[in-house]
C-alpha cells in the first residue's frame, strides 16, 4: 500500500526532470520556475518523514525510497548544473558532494547486507549538509539571473556544502567502523 509520505517522496523524484528541463545557463524566467520546483522538491525531504511519523506509516520501504530520492535529487541536479557551468571552482566541491553521496549509500547497503539493517541513524550534521546542498543548488539554479557577486556567493555556498559533506562522511565512517568487520 502506498501511503501519503511515500507519494510525497515519489514526487521529489518526479520533480527532478522538470527542474533539469527548465534550468537555463542564460538569464531566463524559466530559472525561476526551476528554482520553485527544486525548492518544493527540497521541502518534501522533511515533509515525507514528518507525515510518516505523524501517521504511523514509517516503513523500511519508505526509508529506502527517501534515501534514493535524496541521492537522485542531489546527484542528478548537481551533475547536470555543473555540466552547464563548467567552472573549476564549482567542479571540485561538486565532485566531493557526489562522491560522499555515493560512498555513504554504498556503505549503508554493505552494512545492511552484513548486519541485516542499518543501525546508524541520520546525524544532525547530515541533515544540515542536505540543507546546505539544497541551498547551494538553489543558488546555482538562479545564479544566471544575477551578477558576478551572486555567482561568487554561490561558489562559497557550494564549498560550504562540500565541507559539510566531507565532515559528515568522516563522522559516518567513524560510526560505520564499529559495525564493519
Amino acid at each position: 500500500m502506498i501511503h501519503a509520505a511515500n507519494l510525497i517522496t515519489i514526487s521529489r523524484i518526479i520533480l527532478i526532470l522538470p527542474v533539469l528541463l527548465l534550468v537555463s545557463e542564460e538569464k531566463n524566467l524559466s530559472n525561476w520556475f526551476a528554482l520553485i520546483l527544486f525548492v518544493l522538491a527540497g521541502i518534501t525531504d522533511n515533509l515525507d518523514g514528518y507525515i510518516a511519523r505523524k501517521t504511523g506509516t514509517e516503513s523500511s520501504t519508505g526509508a529506502l525510497l527517501d534515501l534514493v530520492a535524496d541521492k537522485l535529487l542531489v546527484v542528478l541536479t548537481t551533475s547536470y548544473l555543473i555540466s552547464l557551468v563548467t567552472n573549476a571552482y564549482l567542479l571540485i566541491p561538486a565532485m566531493l558532494i557526489i562522491s560522499r553521496e555515493l560512498i555513504i549509500s554504498s556503505l549503508r547497503q554493505f552494512l545492511t547486507e552484513q548486519v541485516g539493517s542499518n543501525p546508524v541513524k541520520v546525524s544532525f550534521i547530515a541533515k544540515s549538509k542536505t540543507t546546505l546542498q539544497i541551498s547551494a543548488l538553489s543558488f546555482l539554479i538562479i545564479s544566471p539571473n544575477f551578477g558576478e557577486n551572486f555567482h561568487y556567493l554561490t561558489i562559497f555556498l557550494f564549498w560550504l556544502a562540500a565541507i559539510a559533506s566531507v565532515y559528515s562522511l568522516y563522522g559516518y565512517l567513524k560510526t560505520y567502523k564499529k559495525y564493519i568487520k
